[in-house]
Formats: C-alpha cells, sequence, structure tokens
C-alpha cells in the first residue's frame, strides 16, 4: 500500500466491523506465516497479506493507474497515456470498459516491456516473482504436490502459464453502480496493490471491509485453487469480494489498483484431485470463464 492507503480511512456510517486479514512475507523465496492457525485462516478465508519486497517502491504502478485511461499524447514514446484508444493488437486482452466503476488496462506478462513504461514493467516483475513465490506457499499449505504443479498452472514457472496486471481505475463520477462487482477470481491467485480502502470480503454472510496493512499487498486465491483441491484433506476457498460504489472525495484522486494475476491458459483445462489423490481434468478453463462472465453480466474477451 502507498502513504494514501495507509491515511486515508473510509468509515460507513453504522458500520464499525472489519476484517483482519493475516499476515504472511516471503523470505529467500518462501512463504512463511506467522503460526499455522495464520495459515489455515488464509487457506480457509481465501485471502491475506504479503509483506512488499524490501526496496519495492510502487508508486510507478499508482501513477500509472491514474494516467493509462487518459488521451494519449500523440508522442508514439509516451507510454503512460493513451491506452483506452490504443488497441494492444498482440494481447487477448486490452483495454475494458466495465458494466461497473472500473474502467482497466489487462495485458499478459510477456507484452509488459512492449506496451508499458519501464518504471512499471520493473514494478510488475518483482510483483511476478513474489506472487511465484506465494502461489508456491499456497500449494505447500494445500498439500498439492511439486510433481504436479507445472501441469496444474500450465508453466507458471517457465512464464508459460497466464499471467498478467490488471490496472485499474474507479471512476467515482460514475453513480448507482458497484466500484468493482461481488466476485470471485477466476484463476490460482492475485496480487493487489491499491491507494485506498474500500475492498470487502463475505465473510460468513456478511461483507466486511478489510483492513488492509501498511507495506503490504493483499492476496486472492481463486476458483482455479478451489477446483483443484475441493476434495482433498485441506481445500482452499476462492475469496468472494468486492468493492462497494465509490463517491468523489475533495482532496483524493480517484482510486486506483493495479494486480499480477496468474492462472491456467485458456486453452487448457482445470484440474481437480479426486478423493483418492488422483489428479484429472475437470474443464476447460475458457469455458469455465466464459459460464463466469455471463454470470457477472459482462461480456467475456472476444479475441480469445
Amino acid at each position: 500500500m502507498t502513504d494514501t492507503a495507509q491515511t486515508h480511512e473510509t468509515a460507513r456510517e453504522g458500520q464499525q466491523d472489519h476484517l483482519d486479514l493475516p499476515a504472511a512475507e516471503v523470505n529467500g523465496g518462501t512463504l512463511r506465516f506467522a503460526t499455522a492457525d495464520d495459515t489455515e485462516q488464509a487457506l480457509r478465508v481465501g485471502a491475506f497479506s504479503v509483506a512488499v519486497p524490501e526496496g519495492l517502491d510502487v508508486s510507478a504502478g499508482i501513477d500509472f493507474c491514474r494516467t493509462f485511461y487518459r488521451p494519449g499524447t500523440g508522442d508514439p514514446a509516451d507510454r503512460h497515456r493513451g491506452h483506452r484508444e490504443h488497441g494492444h493488437p498482440a494481447s487477448k486482452l486490452g483495454y475494458e470498459d466495465r458494466p461497473d466503476q472500473v474502467e482497466q488496462l489487462q495485458l499478459e506478462s510477456f507484452l509488459w516491456q512492449e506496451y508499458l513504461p519501464d518504471e512499471v514493467t520493473a514494478v510488475l516483475r518483482r510483483m511476478r516473482q513474489l506472487t511465484l513465490d506465494v502461489l508456491s506457499g499456497v500449494f505447500d499449505a494445500a498439500g498439492v504436490p511439486r510433481a504436479d504443479r507445472d501441469l496444474i498452472t500450465g508453466g507458471a514457472q517457465q512464464d508459460t502459464g497466464l499471467c498478467y496486471t490488471t490496472v485499474n481505475h474507479y471512476r467515482a463520477g460514475l453513480s448507482d453502480r458497484a466500484g468493482i462487482v461481488e466476485h470471485s477470481d477466476s484463476g490460482f491467485i492475485t496480487t493487489i496493490c491499491t491507494d485506498q480502502q474500500g475492498y470487502e470480503i463475505l465473510h460468513e454472510g456478511r461483507w466486511l471491509p478489510v483492513r488492509e496493512r501498511p507495506g503490504h499487498f493483499t492476496v486472492n486465491l481463486g476458483d482455479a485453487f478451489r477446483v483443484l483441491t475441493r476434495k482433498l484433506a485441506t481445500p482452499v476457498t476462492a475469496v468472494y469480494h468486492r468493492v462497494p460504489e465509490l463517491r468523489p472525495e475533495a482532496g483524493l484522486p480517484d482510486r486506483s489498483s493495479f494486480t499480477v494475476y496468474m492462472g491456467p491458459r485458456y486453452d487448457m483445462p482445470l484440474y481437480q484431485y479426486d478423493t483418492g489423490g488422483t489428479l484429472r481434468e475437470y474443464q476447460s478453463f475458457r469455458d469455465f470463464s466464459v459460464e463466469k462472465a455471463g454470470k457477472l453480466g459482462y461480456d467475456f474477451h472476444s479475441r480469445i
């Protein structure tokens, strides 16, 4: 989180409850929680906090969130603006106007250098390595054998799985709609950096705002983990989350966030362990994603 996120509190009238997520850090490539109870809670909730690596300044990412959607300057070398109209022909994702308050840019990891400012690419690459380390730690905690992981992820360690960034601008001037609609993420893991509070989790039947930790990213675990581990002794929850409607506040910019997401490729299946621990194909990840997009009320990416 940035300094803005540390100082900005969103207090909703009559709402005092909040959720403190368990916290972890990565040391020497290994994910570590303070206690076994924290590890169990992280898998049960489907979300936790992870410390920002030492020396990683995320401000370039937040600055990009505040400019990417603005009209281009006409300078072909300026990668900070003009992404709404760019087209990003090499990407299957690109810019999207969502039905909630978010407009977003999604770009695959192999295209970061081509389409994004160098300083943003550098931040994302460090976040990608952190996300890989965290993903490995969650696999360990859930009891997923190392020998299966390349198949399950499509080669996340080799960057042949699906890895992309989502850059979000919350258009607070758009009223009577959610900040971002309630949903779970489709892949395995999403590492989130944001500059303001607003993230909420459906926990034990209630929507609770998460009190974010200074100096930490938020990690969401997604549907691919839920499907994979549903029948194992340690199942992983896909966290159901949202951002409620945001309203303009004097002196504050619109909310910004950016992420690193990892999941199966759209041309491969989701996998699931049966009760005997045998790995089996479950469903095409593309079919799963198309069905899910329809339920959430938006069109699936037309290029995929």
